[in-house]
């Protein structure tokens, strides 16, 4: 259960360092991982990641970034 929920807060963490990024970051993030022509599982992850920040980051801008800054508040503590 220990190793899920470490998995978990480090996914929140990659997903906020994404979205503090801003959006145009994304996509050539995006762009650079589509390019490659074989992928790993991990690539695999990461690039469901950043489709769903750039989702976050397009549909919800105001509340993406207020998240981010809540995660780096809670991170400081």
């Amino acid at each position: 259960m220990e190793t899920k929920i470490m998995s978990v807060g480090r996914s929140v963490a990659r997903d906020a360092r994404a979205m503090s990024k801003g959006i145009e970051s994304v996509k050539e993030e995006i762009s650079f991982w589509e390019s490659l022509t074989s992928r790993t599982k991990s690539v695999k992850k990461r690039l469901e990641r950043l489709y769903a920040v750039k989702v976050q980051l397009m549909e919800n801008p105001k509340e993406s970034m207020d998240l981010v800054k809540q995660l780096k508040e809670i991170n400081q503590s």
